[in-house]
C-alpha cells in the first residue's frame, strides 16, 4: 500500500485496521469497540472505552467481578453503555456512524472518474450488503472500475461484472504472498 492512493472501508469492528493506518483512511462502518454509546441510544454521541475498559480489567484483577460504580453509564440518561458496534442491540446510527459512510463516499467521489480498484478480503455471505454488493454496483456504474475478491469460502462473481473482475478461492495470506512473489519475480505493477 506504500506510495498508493488508498481507502479501507471494514466490518471489522477490532480496530487492527486503524493500529497500522490512519483513521481517515479506514471507514469503520459497523462500528469500533474503542468507543461506547448509551444503550437506550437517548443521545446522538459516543464515548471513549479504552480506559474505562482497562480500568474495569484493573478492578477486576483475578476475578470476574467487575465493581458496580466502574459499570459506564449514559450521562444524560443514566442506562448502562456499552460498546458502539453492530450486534449489541441498539447500534447507534447516528453522526460518527454518518462519518465513516461520508470517509468512504468522499474517497469514491474524488476517484471516480479515474482506474479505481475493489478489493474484497474475506467478506462473508453474512452482510452482504456493506461491501459485497456496494462494491459489485460501484464496479458496474464506474467506467474505469474492477473487482477483485479473494474469499476462502466462496468464489461469486456476478454475471454483470464478469467482464470486470475475478473471483478468487483460496486463503488470503496465501494468495497475497503469491502476489508478492509473482511480483518479485517479474516487470508485474500494481
Amino acid at each position: 500500500m506504500q506510495g498508493k492512493d488508498f481507502h479501507i472501508l471494514t466490518t471489522n469492528q477490532d480496530t487492527q485496521f486503524v493500529k497500522i493506518y490512519p483513521e481517515e483512511k479506514v471507514s469503520e462502518i459497523q462500528g469500533d469497540h474503542r468507543f461506547f454509546q448509551c444503550s437506550q441510544c437517548c443521545q446522538d454521541e459516543t464515548w471513549d472505552a479504552v480506559q474505562p475498559v482497562a480500568d474495569m480489567i484493573a478492578a477486576m484483577g483475578e476475578g470476574t467481578m467487575v465493581p458496580d460504580e466502574l459499570i459506564p453509564r449514559c450521562p444524560h440518561c443514566g442506562a448502562e453503555m456499552f460498546p458502539w458496534v453492530r450486534g449489541y442491540g441498539n447500534f447507534l446510527q447516528g453522526k460518527k456512524y454518518e462519518e465513516e459512510y461520508e470517509k468512504i463516499s468522499k474517497y469514491i467521489q474524488k476517484n471516480k472518474d479515474r482506474k479505481i480498484l475493489l478489493i474484497e478480503l474475506g467478506v462473508g455471505r453474512m452482510t452482504p450488503m456493506f461491501i459485497q454488493e456496494p462494491f459489485w454496483e460501484l464496479t458496474n456504474s464506474l467506467k474505469d472500475a474492477y473487482y477483485i475478491s479473494v474469499n476462502s469460502e466462496y468464489q461469486f462473481l456476478p454475471e454483470f461484472i464478469e467482464d470486470k473482475g475475478i473471483a478468487i478461492l483460496g486463503d488470503i495470506g496465501t494468495v497475497l504472498k503469491d502476489l508478492r512473489k509473482a511480483k518479485e519475480e517479474s516487470a508485474f505493477v500494481c
